[in-house]
C-alpha cells in the first residue's frame, strides 16, 4: 500500500488527539485526588495485536511498556474477546507496574472485526493488602494487595452491583466507593476512545485506518533509527545507587551498559543488585519503560519530534538478569518500584552523557517522593496520596525547571483546596521553593521544594517512600550536584527525622515536613553570566552567601 504523507500526518494527529481526549475524560470523571488532581493515570490506543499506536502525554513509566500486559492478555485468551468484554490486569509480572496501577483494555470492533483497543491505567488509593496506604514491611506482593492477572470480564455483567468484580472491590478494598468511581472513569475514558476510532473508520474506511495505524508505528521507528544513527557508536557504562532499604542502610547498585550500534541501542543492566525481600523491586515492565523513556527523551532533547508509540521502542533492547532488583522473580514485592526505576533512568542518562555530552542535561531530583496520610474511623478509611516534585537538571538550553514532578511520573501536585476538602483531618501549611538547592553551573539546576501538612486530628498515619535522601543528583558538563530530600515530623518544638521509606503514627498538632531536593547544574559555574546570578538573587532563588561560594564572578556582589 502506498501511504500518503498528508493522510499519515492527519491520522497520526487524530490517534494522538483521541488518546488525549480519553485522558481528559478520565480526569474529569475520576473520584480520587490522586487521579483527578495529581493525574496519576494514562490512556492509549493499541492495535488488534496489542501494539501501542498512540499515547496521551501523561505518565511515561505507565505508558511505554503498556503493550506487554496487553499482549499477555491476548495470549492468555487466544485473542478471543467480545464487544462487551474487557481485559483487566494489575499484574507486575506480565508487564504491569505495581498492584495499585489497574489497567483496563476495551476492544474496538467495526462490525465483527477487531481493529484495536482503548486502554487506560490509573493508580488506585487502595488495593487491599496489609495496611492502608502502604505496607512498608511487605516481602511478597501477596501482602501488598489483590493481583488481577489478565482477567476477562463482561462490563455489563461483572461491573454492575452484584457482579463479580463489583463484589471483589467492595469486599476487599478499604475505600471501595472511591476505587469504584475511578474504575468507572476508566471505562468511560475507554468508551470515548472506542467511539472516536469508529468515527475515523466511518470517515476513512476500516482498511485505511488499520493500515495507517501500522504505518504510524513504522514511521516512528524510522525516525528513531535515524536519531540513533547520529550518535557515536560505542559501549558506555554508568551506575547509580538506591539510597537504602526499609531496614538496612546499605545502598543498592544499579549498573548499566548502553551499547549504541548503527541504528539500534542495547541496554544491559547486568551487575545490578539482586532482588530484595522488600518492596523496592522493579518489575521488568517498569525497567523497560524507564529505559525507553530515558533514551527517547535524550534523543529528542534538541526539539526533534518522534511520536510515542510501539515503533519508537523497536530499536531498543533491554536485558536484565532474572532475579535481580530490576527483573525480580515472583512473588517479590514491588510497591516502591519507582525508587529503582528512577535509578535505571538516571544510570542510562549518565551513560548517554558520555555519548552526547552537549545534549544530555544534568540529572534532576528524579525521585518519586510519594507521601500519604491515612485515617480510619470505624470501618471507614480516608486515604490521601500524592507525588511531590523537586528541581530538574540544568540543560544546554537553560536552567532546570523548579519544583516539578520528575519526568517518568509527570504528576501534578494536589491543590490545597482539594486536599483539605476531601481530607478534613489535614491542613496544608507551607509549599514553597527552597533557595540554594539548585546545583551551580552555566545553567543552574532547578530548585527543590518543601511541603508541610498540619495534622488536625489524632489517629492519622503518615507514609512515604522516596530516594536521593543520601546521594544528590549529579550535574553535567562540569555542573555542580543538586541537593538531597528529607522527611521529618515537627512535634513539640523538635524535629524528628525519618528514613526515606517510612511510616509514622501522628497526633493532633504534628507538622509533617517533606523536602524534595534540587537538580544538578549544567556547565562550568564560572561561565554563568553575572546578569543571571543577579536575577536569581532578586528572585530569592539564590542567597548572596551561596552565590559568592558557588560563582567566582559573584565574589564582589553586594546585597
Amino acid at each position: 500500500m502506498n501511504f500518503d504523507p498528508v493522510t499519515l500526518n492527519v491520522l497520526m494527529s487524530a490517534f494522538h488527539a483521541i488518546s488525549e481526549e480519553m485522558g481528559v475524560n478520565l480526569l474529569l470523571t475520576a473520584r480520587s485526588t490522586i487521579i483527578r488532581e495529581a493525574r496519576d493515570c494514562s490512556c492509549a490506543l493499541l492495535d488488534a495485536e496489542g501494539r501501542i499506536v498512540a499515547e496521551a502525554e501523561h505518565i511515561p513509566v505507565q505508558m511505554s511498556s503498556l503493550s506487554l500486559p496487553m499482549r499477555a492478555c491476548l495470549e492468555k485468551f487466544g485473542g478471543r474477546i467480545g464487544p462487551n468484554e474487557v481485559f483487566v490486569t494489575n499484574d507486575p509480572y506480565i508487564g504491569g507496574q505495581h498492584l495499585q496501577d489497574i489497567t483496563i483494555f476495551s476492544p474496538i470492533f467495526h462490525r465483527d472485526r477487531l481493529i484495536g483497543f482503548a486502554g487506560s491505567i490509573a493508580h488506585h488509593v487502595d488495593i487491599g493488602g496489609g495496611a492502608a496506604g502502604l505496607t512498608l514491611d511487605a516481602r511478597e506482593f501477596y501482602e501488598e494487595g489483590l493481583r488481577f492477572t489478565a482477567m476477562k470480564l463482561n462490563r455489563r455483567r461483572d461491573f454492575r452491583r452484584g457482579g463479580v468484580f463489583y463484589d471483589i472491590v467492595h469486599s476487599n478494598f478499604r475505600a471501595p466507593a472511591t476505587t469504584w468511581g475511578d474504575l468507572q472513569a476508566q471505562l468511560a475514558a475507554n468508551e470515548v476512545g472506542r467511539q472516536r476510532m469508529l468515527e475515523l473508520v466511518a470517515r476513512y474506511g476500516v482498511d485505511t485506518v488499520t493500515a495507517y495505524m501500522a504505518e504510524a508505528m513504522n514511521h516512528s521507528e524510522r525516525l528513531m533509527r535515524a536519531a540513533i544513527r547520529a550518535l557515536p557508536p560505542g559501549r558506555y557504562t554508568a551506575e547509580d545507587w538506591i539510597d537504602d532499604s526499609v531496614t538496612a542502610d546499605e545502598p543498592l547498585p544499579i549498573r548499566v551498559a548502553v551499547t549504541i550500534h548503527e541504528d539500534a541501542i542495547d541496554v544491559d543492566l547486568s551487575g545490578s543488585a539482586p532482588q530484595v525481600d522488600e518492596f523496592l523491586n522493579v518489575p521488568f515492565g517498569s525497567t523497560c519503560s524507564s529505559a525507553f523513556s530515558a533514551i527517547k527523551m535524550a534523543l529528542t532533547a534538541g526539539g526533534e519530534t518522534i511520536p510515542a508509540n510501539d515503533g519508537c521502542y523497536r530499536p531498543i533492547s533491554v536485558t536484565a538478569p532474572y532475579g535481580s532488583i530490576v527483573n525480580p522473580a515472583p512473588p517479590a514485592a514491588v510497591r516502591a518500584r519507582m525508587c529503582g526505576a528512577y535509578r535505571v533512568f538516571d544510570a542510562i542518562l549518565l551513560a548517554l552523557q558520555q555519548a552526547m555530552p552537549e545534549r544530555v542535561a544534568g540529572l534532576g531530583f528524579h525521585v518519586n517522593t510519594t507521601v500519604g496520610l491515612t485515617q480510619q474511623k470505624g470501618a471507614d478509611f480516608s486515604i490521601f496520596i500524592e507525588d511531590i516534585g523537586g528541581g530538574w537538571g540544568g540543560n544546554p538550553a537553560g536552567d532546570g525547571a523548579d519544583m516539578l514532578d520528575a519526568p517518568l511520573s509527570n504528576c501534578r501536585i494536589t491543590p490545597a483546596e482539594a486536599l483539605e476538602l476531601d481530607h478534613p483531618f489535614v491542613m496544608l501549611r507551607r509549599y514553597e521553593l527552597l533557595p540554594d538547592t539548585g546545583g551551580a553551573g552555566r545553567h543552574r539546576g532547578g530548585l527543590g521544594s518543601v511541603r508541610e501538612y498540619e495534622i488536625l486530628e489524632d489517629g492519622v498515619e503518615f507514609f512515604g517512600y522516596a530516594d536521593r535522601h543520601r546521594f544528590p543528583p549529579p550535574g553535567a558538563a562540569g555542573g555542580q550536584p543538586g541537593t538531597t530530600g528529607a522527611f521529618s515530623i515537627l512535634r513539640d518544638g523538635r524535629e524528628i527525622s525519618l528514613r526515606s521509606k517510612t511510616r509514622y503514627v501522628l497526633r493532633r498538632g504534628d507538622l509533617v515536613r517533606v523536602v524534595a531536593g534540587g537538580g544538578g547544574g549544567f556547565g562550568n559555574a564560572a561561565d554563568r553570566p553575572l546578569g543571571l546570578i543577579r536575577a536569581d538573587l532578586a528572585e530569592g532563588k539564590v542567597t548572596l552567601d551561596a552565590a559568592r561560594r558557588a560563582y567566582p564572578q559573584a565574589a564582589d556582589l553586594d546585597a
